[in-house]
């Protein structure tokens, strides 16, 4: 299996592919924040948050059901945002307060039909 890389202009992202990169559900990046530290969530919140529309332009310009692996792994790592900024504009912390932990949650999709 050969290594993939991020597209050449999102290389900045590169040092946080081994942590969100290979997360494939939403369960595994919200039990990922709650084990990392608040200064990593940070980090990665200052990197990539300036730069989304950038990232979200790229990705449009690909069926979304046929991404190539390059773009397939942006896409893994940018949703881990979804995670590190709660941590980092919420929470002021990685953990939900007053939550145990670690802990998950439950969705459910009612009423949504795919296309």
């Amino acid at each position: 299996m050969s290594h993939v890389s991020l597209p050449e202009q999102f290389a900045f992202l590169e040092p946080f592919v081994a942590t969100w990169g290979g997360l494939r559900s939403q369960d595994e990046r919200y039990l990922k924040r709650q084990e990392l530290a608040q200064g990593e969530l940070e980090a990665f919140h200052a990197a990539l948050a300036p730069r989304l529309e950038e990232v979200f332009v790229h990705l449009d310009t690909f069926d979304p059901a046929a991404l190539p692996e390059a773009e397939a792994l942006l896409f893994r790592v940018v949703l881990g945002l979804t995670e590190a900024s709660q941590a980092v504009e919420i929470f002021g912390q990685p953990r939900v307060p007053h939550a145990p932990f670690p802990h998950s949650v439950n969705m459910e999709w009612a009423g949504y039909q795919p296309h």
